[in-house]
This record gives C-alpha cells, structure tokens and sequence, in this order.
C-alpha cells in the first residue's frame, strides 16, 4: 500500500491516512478481502504514532460500518453518507 502523508500540512495525518485507504479502496488499489497492515506496521511504515493509525482505523470502520477493519470492504460500502 503507498501512502503519501504530510506530516506538517494543516490536515491531521489521520485525516490523511483514511482519505487515501477510501481512495485506495475506490480505486480497486485495494481489492475487498485485502488485509490492511497492523496499526503497529503501519505506525512504523509511515513513521506516525499508533495511536493516530489506530484512530484512523477507527474512523474507517465507522464510516464503513464495519466490526473489523482486517479486511477491507467492498468499495460500496465505504461511500460517504
């Protein structure tokens, strides 16, 4: 997964992380059933604190509506409200 995150720009790298993984899946870059790295590696990948990957994991399932965010869903259902 390439991500491109601005670690000083006005919008929070949670922001950024979950605006490019919807993308990401839209863009079929990430196909349903594709595990999405641990927030651990993806902290340490992106050299961002956990707890941001976790939020934004957070943010992602909420939006998908989804209990787990091992797997990504189908582009459907990660549409905005």
């Amino acid at each position: 997964m390439r991500l491109w995150l601005n670690h000083t720009g006005e919008v929070s790298l949670r922001e950024q992380l979950t605006t490019q993984i919807i993308l990401a899946i839209l863009s079929r870059e990430l196909p349903p059933g594709h595990r999405l790295p641990s927030t651990r590696e993806l902290a340490r990948r992106f050299q961002i604190h956990s707890n941001t990957a976790s939020a934004a994991y957070r943010q992602l399932e909420a939006r998908a509506g989804s209990s787990s965010v091992t797997a990504v869903v189908s582009s459907s259902a990660v549409r905005g409200p």
